[in-house]
């Protein structure tokens, strides 16, 4: 799966990264199920 991904077979959605200091507001947005795509942490 991986490979896919890297290559741009498969492509995963992120709604909106996180930075590991934001990580409750990450969690309260997946709280709220309207989110469209992958929450991700950022760096």
């Amino acid at each position: 799966m991986v490979g896919l991904v890297a290559t741009g077979t498969v492509e995963v959605p992120i709604a909106a990264p996180y930075p590991l200091d934001r990580v409750a507001d990450a969690f309260a947005e997946l709280e709220r199920r309207h989110t469209r795509g992958k929450i991700a942490p950022a760096p």
